[in-house]
């Protein structure tokens, strides 16, 4: 199982070495990737335990003397290796120890997901600080020089200069310079700075700028000492942080700061194994499949988040009643839970409003009211923003990336699923956009909800659109640069995915420029602190819509999208009948009511019984007996307009 090196023609062949593992082959593979001395040895501390553990560990190396071998040649030879291990569907894992680092990246860039998973300690990248230019300035011969009279590791200083055993001892130990110090006293360095370093990055920089799309990664960990006092590895992290992010699946990188001031942290007495058995690596459960109820703690820490914005925007809650003359009652009792619905699957489908404020009210109603989470399904870089910020309320409330897989498995698994069909477009709207939807033209959320029979409920929020005003966004602003400046000009992006569910799917994202309202709100005009109201329509059974008749779908999805602009329609002459719209009213009522705290019980779901006590009494709203039901609302409203239009 061991693969020596020797030359052939002169030149030296790379080696792979099997340090150990089960016999049978049916452990994970281990392929460790030296740093610039690249011989295997330096983390040899690190061995036994991760072939104790069941690993089969190799590490791959050349002759210490080796000054022909390039990057391509070397990166040719393990991408090789590797591929013959994926052909006989063994899994491998790449720990890129230093220059390791920017090899295990260039072969990231070339399997992918193909690797079961990807390890970079202090990794060699060059984004930061491009260590063959910080030591190309100094003297690099008298660098070798000082680094041949370093010791192997565990050795002792040869100087017979006490000045020059003090730095010796330095660079090796402190400063973590020992593969520095293995590749100098083989004359070495001088052609391993360039030839590796420099050439490797200028190839992997090259393969970075490849869409992200297009070179995966998978599971990810990059560990960095806090203190390297070689190479700024914590700021080369920092930097390579969002370029992995971008590329690994939700949840699937790790950021991990080692306590450390060795550039070579490996050789310490870290515990390597159990990092890798507590990374995504090893430890990744599914945001889907893998999601845990929140707790009552994490339930009362999420709802004081929410309860700072509740307490101004007074939220009100409306769903479905046939019994009613509206055919609407306060409260979420009219919307159906997926046990209600014969454990099959609930979507929940409206309009998404100015930056998702919207969000936190709503799932904190479904949570406290229903006993259930509303799984959302959010933005991807919105999601990956959050993670860089440690772990979100997004994730901890059932929150995912929007994406055809992650639909298809909420579904799937009968959970109550929140969809925003206009999605970022429609949360980052420009000027003279409020309320508009802008769904995409397909109906493919509609024939996976039909494949698996859900129920889906149209809904619609109002709002969160009049509490500030959109002067423009970056896409208004770059298509007039465009005007005045045609070079400017862009291609259209493409479809960002085969089935869009939505639109965050098939369109970039544009910032909007925001400024608050000239007033505050009053029951008849929008303004500063205006209330949020949310109304859940009649329930859309698609048991007996057939996934795979189109016109069926179609019919399914104008409908459903009719609703909600009914539902929209209704909420806006609704609110005109709220007395308490009016933010200074309203905030005077609802100190005095909060003299006696609220505090919900939650009726249903693994919380059942609990109290929730971070909840405000509200102020009541609009008298609900005498509005209209939204469709005849809504039918009303288009006579009326059709009366002005004769009376001109």
């Amino acid at each position: 199982m061991t693969a020596a090196a020797d030359e052939i023609d002169g030149t030296a062949q790379i080696g792979f070495d099997c340090v150990g593992g089960p016999p049978d082959g049916t452990g994970d593979i281990l392929l460790y990737l030296p740093d610039i001395d690249f011989t295997g040895t330096v983390p040899a501390v690190q061995f036994p335990s991760l072939v104790d553990d069941g690993f089969e560990l190799w590490r791959c190396f050349l002759p210490k003397s080796d000054r022909k071998t390039s990057f391509v040649e070397l990166a040719g030879a393990v991408e090789d290796w590797l591929r013959k291990q994926i052909a006989q569907k063994r899994k491998v894992v790449l720990i890129g120890d230093g220059f390791g680092g920017l090899l295990a990246l260039s072969m990231a860039l070339r399997l992918g997901r193909a690797l079961k998973g990807l390890v970079l300690v202090n990794p060699a990248t060059g984004l930061a600080q491009k260590p063959w230019q910080s030591l190309g300035p100094l003297p690099v011969r008298p660098l070798a020089e000082l680094l041949r009279g370093a010791p192997a590791v565990g050795g002792q200083a040869t100087f017979n200069d006490g000045l020059g055993d003090l730095i010796v001892k330095a660079a090796t130990g402190a400063a973590g310079f020992r593969s520095a110090a293995l590749a100098a006293r083989s004359g070495t360095l001088d052609f391993r700075l360039k030839a590796w370093l420099r050439d490797g990055w200028e190839a992997v920089s090259c393969e970075l700028r490849r869409p992200a799309n297009r070179s995966p990664f998978p599971a990810t960990l990059l560990a960095v000492s806090k203190d390297d006092t070689l190479l700024p590895s914590r700021a080369e992290a920092q930097k390579l942080k969002p370029i992995l992010e971008e590329r690994c699946l939700t949840g699937r990188m790790e950021v991990k700061e080692l306590d450390s001031r060795s550039h070579e942290p490996l050789a310490s007495n870290l515990d390597l194994l159990k990092m890798l058995k507590e990374s995504a690596i090893f430890a990744y459960k599914d945001p889907v499949s893998g999601y845990e109820f929140p707790s009552l703690e994490q339930l009362e820490d999420g709802s004081k988040d929410v309860e700072r914005l509740a307490s101004v925007v007074s939220p009100v809650f409306c769903s479905f009643d046939a019994a009613s003359s509206s055919q609407r009652s306060f409260g979420l009792g009219g919307v159906p839970t997926p046990a209600e619905a014969g454990e099959r699957p609930v979507l929940l489908v409206g309009n998404h409003q100015i930056a998702g404020l919207d969000l936190g009210p709503l799932v904190r109603e479904f949570l406290v009211t229903r006993g259930v989470v509303a799984r959302g399904l959010a933005y991807p870089g919105a999601m990956r923003r959050m993670r860089q910020q440690g772990p979100s309320q997004f994730q901890t409330f059932g929150a995912v990336s929007v994406s055809p897989r992650n639909i298809f498995k909420l579904l799937q698994q009968g959970e109550m699923v929140l969809l925003f069909p206009g999605g970022v477009k429609e949360a980052l709207h420009g000027p003279g956009e409020d309320y508009k939807l802008f769904w995409p033209s397909k109906t493919d959320f509609v024939r996976v909800a039909a494949r698996f029979n859900a129920v889906v409920v149209p809904f619609a929020g109002i709002g969160a659109d009049d509490n500030v005003q959109v002067l423009a966004n970056s896409r208004e602003l770059r298509r007039k640069a465009e005007e005045l400046l045609p070079f400017m000009a862009r291609s259209q992006p493409k479809s960002g995915g085969l089935m869009p569910v939505s639109e965050a799917l098939e369109s970039g994202m544009s910032v909007p420029f925001m400024a608050p309202p000239l007033s505050l709100a009053t029951q008849s005009s929008p303004g500063i602190g205006d209330r949020f109201y949310y109304s859940f329509g009649e329930p859309v059974d698609l048991k007996d819509v057939d996934p795979k008749d189109r016109s069926a779908c179609d019919k399914a999805y104008a409908d459903i999208r009719k609703a909600v602009e009914q539902e929209i329609e209704w909420l806006q002459q609704a609110r005109l009948e709220d007395p308490f719209r009016d933010l200074l009213r309203r905030q005077l009522y609802e100190r005095v009511a909060a003299i006696e705290p609220a505090a919900r019980r939650i009726p249903q779901g693994p919380l059942e019984g609990k109290v929730v006590r971070t909840y405000a009494n509200r102020a009541p709203s609009f008298p609900m007996e005498k509005l209209l039901p939204p469709q005849a609302a809504d039918a009303g409203h288009a006579d009326g307009d059709a009366t002005e239009q004769s009376k001109k």
